[in-house]
């Protein structure tokens, strides 16, 4: 297992990063149960999320071995436009890739895109992601 902190940035006008990591969450478990078949009762998220101390800033916490199933119905629509700091060459290959393993399994790692900060346990910890009490 490799856990991998992703924080999120708030780069689309109106989201927080907060909003915009809740809204990242539930696109990425659209990935296994997509909202047309999604029941009242579902979760709607897959991913814990940790919020800086100081920044107020959100990061998705993943491990990058997971496998994500990718549901037969999966709709990239909402997730790509979450993503609009990622090259369109990337969300194209992104969505080829999906496509390519509808009915299987991805690594998480492979769904984070290249423009993402990447920061492991110590990484997050050296850059203040848990008040020192916690530690």
């Amino acid at each position: 297992m490799s856990t991998v902190y992703l924080p999120v940035e708030a780069t689309i006008p109106g989201m927080t990063s907060a909003e915009r990591a809740e809204a990242i969450d539930a696109e990425v478990w659209c990935l296994v149960r997509p909202a047309s078949v999604q029941l009242p009762q579902d979760t709607k998220y897959i991913y814990p999320r940790i919020t800086h101390p100081t920044t107020g800033q959100v990061a998705i916490v993943g491990d990058t071995d997971e496998q994500v199933r990718i549901h037969q119905d999966v709709d990239l629509t909402e997730l790509l436009l979450l993503l609009p700091e990622v090259p369109q060459a990337e969300k194209d290959g992104l969505v080829a890739y999906i496509d390519a393993n509808r009915g299987g399994s991805v690594p998480f790692s492979t769904l984070i895109p290249s423009s993402s900060s990447q920061l492991t346990q110590a990484e997050a910890e050296s850059a203040g992601w848990f008040p020192d009490d916690l530690i």
